[in-house]
């Protein structure tokens, strides 16, 4: 004997489906109300209780840029709101030293905006405000907005330590080698062909040479140089060179 199988009912069948769709549309419509990542920063941002601090490197740190959001408190100077981000450490004159543990060049220095206005680099005595964006940016005072090429070093993972960087005065027919060594962080071999040692700052006097297996890639303006001819490229005003320890 064969079994009937009794199908549901045409108006059942209509009445789930309708039942279905609803329930899409309400979850499509929660998603949409959703803000995005940057929308809440946006808000975060903007609201009485935070302040947003951007870090710009510009063309002498193209890698150092980031944007955080810090919770408001009344009390705080911006040198507070600096200190309080764990990214900036001060030098005992009350200015910037290091930014993610990075020290400048002497030819550098960072400066400091609050919402567009410049903060004079010897005091952060004002006042953060509810809603404020504190902009640490990189200067090169001494060259008057003239055109520079900028060294960038970097110990990378083999030694996170070794880090500086280098503002060059450009001027027409400006090798690589010319900012290495100019820079005082770099000591060539005496046919100017090899890498010796590399300092992070001009003032120590022990420098960093390569292991076994380890060497310095030359980089200009992010693009890996010939580390046979990469010395005699010449630079055009605004290059960067980068000078990172790896492993091969």
């Amino acid at each position: 004997m064969r079994t009937k199988i009794k199908l549901p009912d045409q108006r059942v069948l209509l009445f789930v489906l309708a039942v279905l769709l609803v329930i899409a549309v309400a979850a499509t419509a929660v998603l949409l109300r959703q803000p995005s990542a940057d929308t809440t920063a946006e808000a975060e941002a903007s609201s009485g209780e935070n302040f947003r601090l951007v870090v710009d490197g510009g063309i002498y740190m193209p890698n150092e840029n980031r944007s955080l959001i810090s919770s408001y408190r009344a009390e705080d100077t911006i040198r507070d709101a600096l200190e309080r981000s764990g990214i900036v450490r001060f030098d005992n004159e009350g200015r910037i030293a290091s930014v993610d543990d990075t020290e400048l060049h002497s030819e550098l220095v960072w400066s400091v905006k609050q919402n567009g206005k410049e903060i004079p680099g010897d005091d952060f005595s004002a006042r953060v405000q509810a809603g404020d964006e504190i902009l640490l940016y990189i200067e090169a005072p001494g060259n008057d907005g003239a055109p520079v090429n900028t060294l960038l070093i970097s110990g990378g993972e083999l030694n996170p330590s070794l880090g500086g960087s280098y503002a060059h005065p450009y001027a027409e027919g400006t090798l690589v080698r010319d900012v290495l060594k100019a820079s005082g962080l770099v000591t060539m071999s005496e046919n100017d062909r090899n890498i010796r040692l590399v300092k992070a700052n001009p003032d120590t006097q022990e420098g960093y040479m390569t292991k076994p297996r380890e060497t310095w890639v030359l980089k200009v303006n992010g693009k890996e140089l010939n580390p046979d001819r990469g010395f005699d490229m010449p630079l055009q005003p605004g290059d960067y060179v980068e000078l990172t320890l790896e492993r091969f």
